[in-house]
């Protein structure tokens, strides 16, 4: 699995708008992307006041689930912190079960951990990539990139899993932080990233992080912008890029804030919006409180029809429900369908984001 410039890695949890907005994409998608999956934590239910499901519920229609929606195309895999040593029915770990079903349907699906992970999961994960020859994905954050000697950790923590350095996937993970101003942060993360030597030692670098916001509650209603710092970033750090320095593939969240946690939908009235994805920002239209008023879609989907910044109903999967949302063809839905309309075409437009990019001197 070795990447390209002009490639993208989504960030998404594995929840129904999540993979259902993978499966989606058109196939020259999906052959420019590999998502990094989380099997996120288990949902809690605030009117019985206990998670929805057990562990092994949670977990277990994973593997049968991701064959069907992503099939044999690659992916890394984690697991939420949350559940990652919670055994199964049978005791088993996640990670063990859950690759022991990928196996099964034969997906091209790679562990990733985060540095410093506990030592049972080190050892669950060497046993996956020992057994599968497929490589590991180990995440970054900005923390572990300040640390005195961040390559030695590294180094040794590459030993403890058992992978070779060409079969080990870097995944620098910025979160969301502030990026601006766009040349002070590249100029302190191009000087971090030296830390860890040669990075053409490792078969991917990826830059993963996002400007999206947490929630949406400040903003207000109507139709507002919200730039995407995120890859306005990114075009500035390759900009400043050393020669002779790796790139890294460019990878974020989609339009999905990565602390962002199910709440209790008793007390909070989440507004109907619909996020969309341009150039430069995330154009949104906000309503009132969704369940009060699905019908909101369908006025959302006009007036973003009618406006320069949508891309024709033929752009992505996505844009065509809008459309046809916009004439009053095809449902309001539910949110879990806005979600996952949202997060195609994002993914469809960043990938176009990036040939702009790759393919310009």
């Amino acid at each position: 699995m070795n990447l390209t410039d002009d490639m993208y890695v989504p960030a998404v949890r594995w929840r129904q708008g999540e993979y259902q907005s993978l499966l989606r994409l058109s196939n020259a998608a999906k052959d420019r992307i590999v998502p990094l999956v989380t099997i996120p934590e288990i949902e809690f239910d605030f009117e019985e006041w206990r998670p929805r499901k057990t562990v092994h519920e949670h977990v277990h229609p994973f593997a049968l689930r991701f064959h069907k929606k992503w099939g044999k195309r690659p992916a890394w895999v984690g697991v939420h912190p949350s559940i990652v040593m919670q055994p199964m029915d049978d005791g088993r770990d996640v990670f063990s079960y859950v690759f022991e079903g990928l196996r099964g349907y034969e997906c091209n699906a790679v562990p990733a951990i985060p540095l410093g992970a506990d030592a049972a999961t080190v050892a669950s994960v060497s046993a996956i990539v020992g057994r599968d020859g497929m490589g590991v994905g180990i995440t970054l954050r900005l923390e572990d990139l300040m640390k005195p000697k961040p390559e030695g950790e590294l180094l040794g923590f590459i030993a403890q899993v058992g992978a070779a350095l060409d079969e080990t996937d870097l995944i620098i993970d910025l979160g969301a932080p502030n990026f601006e101003p766009y040349g002070a942060f590249a100029g302190a993360l191009i000087a971090a990233l030296r830390k860890l030597g040669d990075l053409g030692r490792f078969r991917n670098l990826v830059l993963l992080g996002t400007a999206i916001p947490e929630t949406f509650k400040d903003v207000g209603k109507g139709t507002s912008g919200i730039e995407r710092h995120d890859w306005l970033f990114y075009g500035e750090f390759t900009r400043r890029l050393p020669a002779g320095m790796r790139r890294p593939v460019f990878g974020d969240y989609t339009i999905v804030h990565p602390t962002f946690t199910p709440t209790d939908m008793r007390k909070i009235k989440s507004a109907g919006k619909l996020i969309y994805t341009t150039p430069r920002s995330w154009w949104v239209k906000k309503g009132g409180a969704f369940r009060d008023d699905p019908e909101q879609m369908h006025d959302h989907c006009a007036v973003l029809a009618s406006d320069s910044a949508f891309r024709g109903a033929a752009f992505s999967h996505g844009d065509d429900y809008i459309a046809k949302c916009a004439v009053r063809s095809a449902p309001a839905s539910n949110q879990t369908r806005w979600k996952s309309v949202a997060i195609n075409h994002h993914i469809t437009h960043v990938l176009e984001d990036l040939s702009t990019l790759c393919g310009s001197p």
